[in-house]
């Protein structure tokens, strides 16, 4: 919490409420000490004595420590209390001559420094006690409130990226639910069963785990890279079929990346968003390649298609890929990217645009 916002929280109405409790107590208490002491002939006076001095005592210290304590907070605890200790016994001066003047003023003493004298070393006890316990009190608090917060943040983070997740996997599952998807995906399947059934068995297994995985995204927060590009190997294989020779495709992967961990249906969005606008418009189809290879500490996933290509600015609301680029902010924050853009090298297939690249 920044401290400009930790010192108006500290000066709210609950802050005064908190200190006006304390000298109160102060008061009583020390209405009671010196009673039972027998320092006092009239205990109504003295409460009321001690009403004045306590409630100045800590009207001061709670009107001038957050401010004391915003200037101080970065350095060392030794300069605090240095800084701290001296501040809290000119207050105490300052309160007893306050406290001892107002009293003088309305007759209740006939003469100003005796009674100043005496109090002075109460004051300044009283002072130190409050001073210090209302710092210790009020800084652990603005503590368990920063705490608190950042709990908040990342909860409301937490449940924004499942949320995310799930709008993720509802839309990829109806791109895969579209009629014409799963229909010609169907025939394809019908049609190879005569001439070659383990090539169909294979496509049935591919389907059924691309909506297993599809429905279960939402409730992993991440997956090993490995499974996410087996599932988009999976999703390219099944688009050939229906596609036929219209798609080639290549998965790059550097075996060290192969064990990172990635958000689910990351490079699968990316892919079909390939083979929806690059690929299955054009007769003559095209060519998509998967790469995935560290860069330092960073993981950098790429996919490109030899499409004609396009810009962000070409996304429109509700785009897969405006919804991955708010999935990765929410999870990654600034040290995740999506990145749009041509690149005139396609790993030995000639020239290609990417659909994009993904670095974190």
């Amino acid at each position: 919490m920044p401290s400009a916002a930790r010192v108006r929280h500290t000066r709210s109405p609950a802050y005064w409420r908190r200190v006006a409790v304390v000298g109160l107590t102060t008061a009583v208490g020390l209405t009671v000490l010196f009673t039972v002491l027998g320092r006092t002939t009239s205990v109504p006076v003295m409460l009321k004595h001690s009403l004045v001095h306590s409630a100045i005592m800590a009207g001061l210290c709670g009107a001038l420590l957050p401010g004391l304590r915003r200037r101080i907070v970065e350095a060392s605890p030794l300069v605090q209390w240095a800084i701290t200790i001296p501040s809290l016994l000119g207050l105490a001066i300052v309160g007893t001559a306050l406290a001892c003047g107002l009293i003088f003023l309305i007759g209740e003493h006939e003469v100003f420094w005796a009674p100043f004298v005496f109090s002075l070393p109460i004051n300044a006890m009283l002072t130190m006690t409050l001073g210090v316990g209302m710092s210790l009190y009020e800084a652990q608090r603005a503590r368990l409130d920063t705490v608190t917060l950042e709990l908040r943040t990342r909860e409301l983070e937490a449940e924004r990226d499942r949320k995310l997740a799930l709008q993720a996997r509802l839309a990829s599952l109806e791109s895969r639910l579209q009629p014409h998807f799963l229909f010609n995906t169907l025939n394809a399947i019908s049609s190879l069963i005569q001439d070659d059934p383990d090539h169909a068995e294979r496509m049935v297994e591919r389907l059924a785990a691309l909506f297993r995985f599809s429905l279960d995204a939402s409730e992993r927060g991440l997956v090993p890279l490995a499974d996410e590009l087996k599932i988009v190997g999976d999703y390219l294989e099944i688009e050939r079929a229906r596609l036929g020779s219209r798609l080639s495709f290549t998965l790059d992967v550097d075996p060290e990346a192969a064990g990172r961990e990635v958000p689910p249906l990351t490079i699968q969005t990316l892919v079909e968003n390939s083979v929806k606008h690059a690929i299955a418009p054009r007769p003559a189809g095209g060519r998509i390649r998967v790469a995935a290879a560290l860069a330092g500490e960073r993981l950098v996933l790429s996919v490109w298609d030899d499409g004609p290509g396009f810009t962000t600015a070409a996304m429109r609301p509700g785009h897969g890929l405006e919804s991955l680029q708010a999935r990765l902010a929410a999870r990654f924050g600034a040290a995740a990217e999506l990145t749009i853009a041509p690149r005139w090298r396609h790993a030995g297939h000639g020239h290609g645009a990417p659909v994009g690249s993904l670095t974190r």
